[in-house]
């Protein structure tokens, strides 16, 4: 197993060479594009109207703002931007665009590994502009092959020459929500590029009218993205090390840095979700456990970071993970546990699994100790050494 790791460049939208000022403006976005070799358009105009729109609510102007839009009003799933792409035109209600399809397509890196199963998973949303919903959404994977050249004139027509790897097969009708799209694959190795949209006629692509507000778009299907994500299949939910933060302070950041990852934070105990992505920053009054969830086509995993609030003129943990040590890891029947020296006889050794439930506690005795785990369930565990003060570090450890 190994721990989360986005192959998606930019997977959330975020980094932006210049906030966009009109529609077609995807290159703005950093590592992201139409399938086209046009990869740095003129500044000063609208790129070819078959290229994705880049929104971000760093823009004012009305077709590339959020939420407030000229043809929506959404908040991005995190952050603050997201793309709007034409899954499909409805050739009767616009003749010059016979299908109407934009695709978006990003970078990824380092290129995936040949025979290596990788989850695949966006974020879509029905815009309620649009004068239809659709079926038939999905992420196409490889070299870049999929290229129509600068500004080709049949950028519009479906790509059905491509079979995507990743398939919504149901139509999706949600205004309101973001909805997951996922699936698995097996990398040839050649795979540097990601291609989302709608790879069907408009003849295959099934759909249905909707009238959800009074800015319905001619037949239009428009979709937000958000949250790209390419991740190795058997790759595990990561919470990061635990944290001390003082009364008053700015919080602590807990999780990882990647963004648009499939994942679910909670609080220990709690059922309302407290954020989305692989980290995010806290601000807890009291000393507080939380667990995160990351689901990858099936392999659900869960891991746990506390995130200590410091007593009045306590300013440092004292010790650091180096400090303590398991051995062996992973281990069948039994650890040894190292702490500092301090700890004997004034800390306490608690175990606790993917949910984070304590399945576990002892009091630290000794210097080294051994702890027998050949009651536990295979599986991943979070060893907390906590000391006398409330004062704590985790380290992960196997069970075979």
């Amino acid at each position: 197993m190994q721990a989360q790791v986005n192959y998606v460049l930019n997977p959330s939208f975020e980094q932006y060479s210049r906030c966009p000022r009109l529609l077609n403006q995807i290159a703005f976005a950093n590592h992201w594009n139409s399938i086209d070799t046009l990869w740095s358009p003129d500044t000063s105009v609208a790129g070819p109207l078959c290229m994705p729109d880049y929104c971000n609510a760093c823009a004012s102007y009305g077709e590339a703002s959020l939420p407030s839009n000229q043809y929506f009003h959404h908040y991005a799933r995190t952050g603050n931007g997201a793309v709007e792409i034409f899954m499909l035109i409805d050739s009767a209600t616009d003749p010059g665009v016979p299908d109407g399809h934009s695709y978006l397509q990003g970078r990824l890196s380092p290129s995936l590994i040949a025979s290596q199963s990788y989850c695949v998973t966006f974020y879509v949303t029905l815009e309620d502009g649009s004068g239809y919903a659709v079926d038939k959404i999905g992420a196409y994977l490889d070299d870049g092959s999929i290229d129509i050249g600068q500004n080709a004139a049949n950028c519009y027509q479906a790509q059905t020459a491509f079979t995507p790897q990743i398939l919504c097969s149901g139509i999706i009708n949600d205004t309101l929500n973001w909805v997951k799209v996922q699936g698995s694959f097996t990398a040839t190795g050649a795979e540097s590029v990601i291609t989302i949209g709608n790879f069907y006629s408009y003849t295959s692509t099934d759909k249905i009218a909707v009238d959800y507000s009074s800015l319905s778009m001619y037949g239009g299907s428009l979709y937000l993205i958000d949250d790209v994500s390419v991740i190795t299949s058997d790759a595990v939910a990561d919470a990061g090390p635990d944290g001390l933060v003082s009364p008053g302070s700015d919080g602590a950041f807990i999780g990882t840095a990647d963004e648009g990852m499939p994942c679910t934070w909670y609080i220990v105990g709690d059922t309302v979700p407290i954020g989305y992505s692989g980290g995010l920053k806290v601000h807890p009054d009291t000393t507080t456990r939380y667990v995160v969830v990351m689901d990858l086509c099936g392999n659900v995993t869960r891991d746990t970071v506390v995130v200590n609030v410091a007593p009045a003129g306590v300013g440092t943990l004292g010790f650091t993970k180096e400090d303590v040590k398991i051995s062996p890891n992973p281990a069948k029947d039994e650890v040894t546990i190292q702490t500092p020296e301090s700890f004997s006889q004034c800390g306490m050794i608690r175990m606790y699994d993917m949910l984070g439930l304590q399945v576990y506690e002892t009091p630290i005795s000794s210097k080294t100790q051994t702890v027998k785990i050949s009651s536990l369930v295979n599986g991943v565990y979070t060893v907390q050494v906590v000391t006398s003060e409330g004062m704590s570090v985790a380290l992960r450890l196997i069970k075979e």
